[in-house]
């Protein structure tokens, strides 16, 4: 596989003129609670789809997006949603409407094609472990009890892979570089950090 091309985010105007604190990304209005307090700059993704949509003089219904897009120092790029209520069906759906129309946006920004989002993006999702505790059933067929998510991520470190929960695990390979699931723990001490650190 080639690597990781350096593709600088910023050229887009309407990328650059959305940049903000991951913090302000994570907000959620309806409980008034930030999933990080990371002051690292990213862009709000929620913004540069306003931007995208008043360049293409879209009146009707807007596209939905993810939260949140950030570029690291090695040039790998994130396309990060922040979920902190309870990832029922019709959040699941959400997500996924959000990362489709997230990519048509990137891509005609940026990026060109999906062969290019594949090979240097990759997707996050961020939830709220309380509300989607492990025991819950992820889809209709298959119920994601503790044990099963016990094995599944002791497997998936086997296999040096990440356990992907909520149906995600499709896009990965497809439309995204990789796909992971995780924690607002998680999050902070496997990226977060990180990032930080580059900052520095």
């Amino acid at each position: 596989m080639k690597d990781t091309l350096m593709i600088d985010v910023y050229s887009s105007a309407i990328l650059n003129e959305s940049k903000c604190t991951l913090r302000e990304t994570s907000y959620d209005e309806d409980s008034s609670y930030y999933m990080t307090n990371s002051e690292i700059n990213v862009v709000f993704f929620d913004r540069a789809k306003k931007k995208y949509a008043e360049k293409l003089q879209l009146k009707e219904k807007q596209p939905m997006s993810v939260d949140a897009l950030h570029t690291d120092n090695s040039g790998k790029m994130y396309l990060i949603e922040f979920r902190n209520g309870k990832m029922d069906r019709k959040s699941k759906r959400e997500v996924n409407q959000k990362i489709f129309e997230s990519l048509l946006i990137l891509t005609d920004e940026l990026c060109k094609n999906i062969s290019c989002t594949r090979q240097n993006l990759s997707f996050i999702l961020v939830y709220n472990e309380t509300k989607n505790p492990s025991n819950e059933i992820e889809n209709s067929t298959l119920q994601d009890n503790q044990s099963r998510n016990k094995i599944g991520k002791y497997i998936s470190k086997k296999a040096k892979e990440d356990y992907i929960r909520f149906g995600l695990k499709r896009f990965k390979r497809l439309y995204f570089k990789d796909v992971y699931t995780v924690t607002e723990d998680e999050f902070e001490n496997d990226f977060v950090r990180n990032w930080e650190q580059d900052e520095c």
